[in-house]
């Protein structure tokens, strides 16, 4: 009750922040806020996540309250006058806010940018992350990995839109083997021939694909399967 009178008094809003090297971006919740902040978490996180280049170690999302007033200069600085998206090195200086001076943050989530499919699943899942669009190329990269660590998903894969696996058709025997009458007399057969096949692909089609230096294939599948929230089987 306390916060709603102040918001009627003062007309405090509620902002997203991006922590960046920089300091934080601050992003409206309007229509323009919101399309900034996808555009540049697409461009800069999503789409950046697997390339070999990427530095990035963490990342960390604010929802901050605050007053129009103090706020002025720091909303929504990342495009340019005809609308477009700038580089991350051309964003001003003074669009960036210190972390030390965020002093109304109502919540906050913090996302691991290792290289693992796993850390890309939580950003790019709608109910548990944040929701960020999968490029078809990363959602791949992400599926193979999967398949290397985890083995092939003994009810097979489930393609949903808008994600659907590329190589599909190249784990098709594998899928029916392991759907098959002598499933049980082939699982760990086939399993092996899946994590092998996973790493060819990848190797082959994505050949600079990050990934982390101890990342190697295990042995043992578990038996449930998480689910992600577009349906896929994984």
């Amino acid at each position: 009750m306390a916060d709603m009178l102040d918001d009627l008094k003062h007309g405090n809003k509620f902002y997203t922040g991006v922590e960046t090297d920089k300091g934080v971006l601050l992003f409206s919740r309007n229509y323009e806020g919101n399309h900034q902040y996808g555009a540049f978490m697409e461009a800069n996180i999503e789409r950046r996540f697997f390339e070999p280049d990427f530095e990035g170690k963490s990342l960390t999302v604010y929802e901050i309250r605050g007053w129009p007033s103090l706020m002025a200069g720091k909303i929504n600085r990342c495009y340019d006058s005809y609308d477009s998206l700038l580089p991350l090195e051309k964003i001003p200086v003074d669009a960036y806010l210190d972390k030390s001076a965020l002093k109304s943050v109502t919540h906050k989530e913090e996302y691991d940018l290792s290289p693992t499919w796993k850390n890309y699943a939580r950003l790019t899942d709608g109910e548990k992350g944040l929701g960020l669009a999968r490029s078809v190329d990363n959602y791949d990269r992400m599926t193979l990995l999967y398949i290397m660590d985890k083995g092939y998903p003994r009810d097979g894969l489930i393609d949903e839109y808008p994600d659907n696996f590329s190589f599909h058709e190249k784990f098709e025997r594998i899928e029916n083997k392991l759907l098959g009458r002598d499933r049980w007399n082939v699982y760990d057969e086939m399993q092996e021939k899946a994590k092998k096949l996973a790493g060819k692909l990848l190797h082959e089609h994505f050949p600079d694909t990050r990934q982390k230096e101890d990342d190697a294939p295990k042995m043992k599948v578990e038996s449930e399967i998480p689910k992600k929230s577009k349906g896929r089987k994984m």
